[in-house]
This record gives C-alpha cells, sequence and structure tokens, in this order.
C-alpha cells in the first residue's frame, strides 16, 4: 500500500468516525438507548471511596458545571483538611532516613541474598582466590619457561647427534 493510499483510508475512517458521533448526537432515541447501556457514575462504588451520602447523583458525571465547581472546591477543602490533620513534625528527612536503615538491617541478609550482592567476605574470599590464581599463574609460567629452555637444549642435543649420525652414514655410503 502507497503512502498516499494509506493516508487517504485514514481521512475516510476519520470521516466515518466523526459522521457517526453527530448521527448519534442528534438522534435523542438513539442517545437514551446509549445511556441506558452506559452508567452516569464514574464508578459504581465512587459514593464509598469519597464518603458520599449513598446518593447516585453525588458523583453523577452529568452535572452542569456549577454543581461540578462547587464539588471541586469542596473536594479542594476535604483535601487541604487532610493535609492540614497531618502531623508534619514527624515527617523529616532523618526519620525516613532511620527507617529506611532499620528496614534494611532487619532485611539485609534477605536484601543480598535478592539481589546477589557481594559482601565484604565475599570480595576477601575473592581476594584470596584470585592472589593464589596469580600465583598459580606464575608457576606455571616458570615451569613453561623452563620446559621451553629443557626443550631447546633437548633439540640442539638431538639435531648435532642426527649431524653426527648423517656424517657417519655419509662416510660408510663412500667408502
Amino acid at each position: 500500500m502507497d503512502a498516499m493510499e494509506a493516508v487517504a483510508v485514514i481521512i475516510l475512517i476519520v470521516a466515518i468516525v466523526v459522521l457517526v458521533y453527530y448521527y448519534l448526537l442528534n438522534s435523542p432515541a438513539t442517545m437514551d438507548k446509549l445511556r441506558s447501556y452506559v452508567p452516569t457514575s464514574a464508578d459504581a462504588h465512587m459514593n464509598e471511596i469519597l464518603g458520599g451520602s449513598g446518593d447516585k447523583t453525588d458523583y453523577d458525571l452529568t452535572k452542569d458545571e456549577g454543581s461540578k465547581k462547587s464539588d471541586s472546591e469542596s473536594m479542594s477543602k476535604r483535601i487541604k483538611i487532610k493535609l492540614s490533620d497531618i502531623d508534619m513534625s514527624s515527617l523529616n528527612n532523618d526519620a525516613f532516613s532511620n527507617k529506611l536503615d532499620a528496614f534494611f538491617d532487619a532485611k539485609s541478609d534477605q536484601l543480598i541474598k535478592d539481589w546477589s550482592l557481594a559482601t565484604t567476605n565475599d570480595l576477601e574470599e575473592l581476594e584470596s582466590k584470585f592472589s593464589e590464581t596469580t600465583a598459580n599463574v606464575d608457576e606455571l609460567d616458570k615451569s613453561f619457561k623452563e620446559f621451553k629452555k629443557s626443550s631447546e637444549e633437548f633439540q640442539k642435543v638431538t639435531e648435532d647427534r642426527l649431524g653426527d649420525l648423517d656424517k657417519r652414514i655419509e662416510s660408510l655410503e663412500n667408502k
């Protein structure tokens, strides 16, 4: 599909959606049927959560603008009252840090296990293994150098003997 065709299809779909919207908006019979299927309140338990009186019209989404403003003002007053009721003196950084430290102290073993963290004991063990490994590698390197040196000496001696044997064979052939 060409890009131009895709744009044309998108425009056509948007036009159909707009037409359906205006049709539903202008036909009262269809809107009444639609309203019977869609609830007018935001949530069935909204009254319980917000502490309403239980009347379904408390938080009706179909209210006019004036009542919505008064609801928002009363809600903001409720929030201000609730925030003013909180004792802010106990909410400081030091207390929060102390609570975090206490939590980490209590749960440190579980956190180390869950997050696969390394402790100082783990680091010391790794350092000792590392030093042991480097010592073993140094020994292996030293042994390899000795073997290489002895191998070179053996190779020279072997070449000398082969040279002597070649000379003897030539002298025996020339006789």
